[in-house]
């Protein structure tokens, strides 16, 4: 399997919802999109070249039946050009990680995912992560994790990040977590199967103000607050 780079341009799916702030706009703008990129490969690059050596590739000799899974996902979604698959032991869990390096878009999931959850859990994983590249929204993301870094380092720019660019950013990552969560919905095709998913990874019954409260800072919704967005979604296609 050979991945090619998809553009935002490649059209986002009904499926996504765009969060409406400027955060949205800035990061669509292709000038910014490209030095974002270039930071992105400086500060991740050979991070993500030591996952994908060790790495097992997703392939039908590898993974035959998570392989076929992953195809269904693709055209389901009619992604024509998907990304490479590494299956890692660095990713703990339930876990599943969409990256976008040196021109190059991966998806990284843990052996867990690949060996112990069912084929439909599977596919709302794979889904999910598709979904992420399908937005293009893979350098938002970087930047928030590298915002995130700035902010551990300094207490005089933390304040100004926070305020002018933290928040809205971070609703804009937890809007993508939404569509990208249709995404998977829409490659699953079973609400049930991914509450137990949900309960698996750890999601709580009883969800508190403090919960809410602090879920307004996060850029991952609660797994609660991701299947009320869902359970909406799946009542309406």
């Amino acid at each position: 399997m050979v991945a090619e780079t998809t553009t935002v341009e490649d059209a986002v799916m009904d499926y996504a919802v765009k969060e409406e702030n400027y955060i949205g706009d800035f990061l669509d703008n292709k000038l910014v999109r490209g030095c974002l990129k270039s930071i992105a490969d400086k500060y991740y690059g050979s991070q993500i070249t030591v996952i994908r050596n060790e790495g097992v590739l997703l392939t039908n000799d590898s993974y035959p039946m998570l392989h076929s899974t992953y195809i269904h996902c693709c055209h389901t979604l009619k992604i024509m050009n998907p990304p490479a698959v590494y299956i890692t032991h660095i990713l703990r869990g339930i876990n599943a990680l969409s990256v976008e390096i040196n021109n190059e878009q991966m998806i990284l999931l843990s052996r867990r995912v690949a060996i112990s959850l069912s084929t439909k859990e599977q596919a709302f994983i794979l889904g999910h992560e598709l979904g992420h590249h399908q937005q293009g929204n893979l350098v938002g993301h970087t930047v928030n994790g590298l915002i995130n870094s700035l902010k551990d380092k300094s207490e005089i720019f933390g304040p100004m990040i926070q305020d002018a660019i933290e928040v809205p950013l971070k609703r804009w990552c937890r809007r993508s977590e939404y569509n990208a969560d249709r995404a998977g919905l829409l490659c699953c095709k079973d609400i049930e199967v991914v509450k137990q998913l949900f309960m698996k990874i750890g999601m709580i019954e009883s969800v508190t103000v403090y919960h809410q409260y602090k879920e307004t800072s996060d850029d991952h919704p609660m797994l609660t607050t991701r299947l009320k967005e869902l359970n909406d979604y799946a009542t309406s296609i």
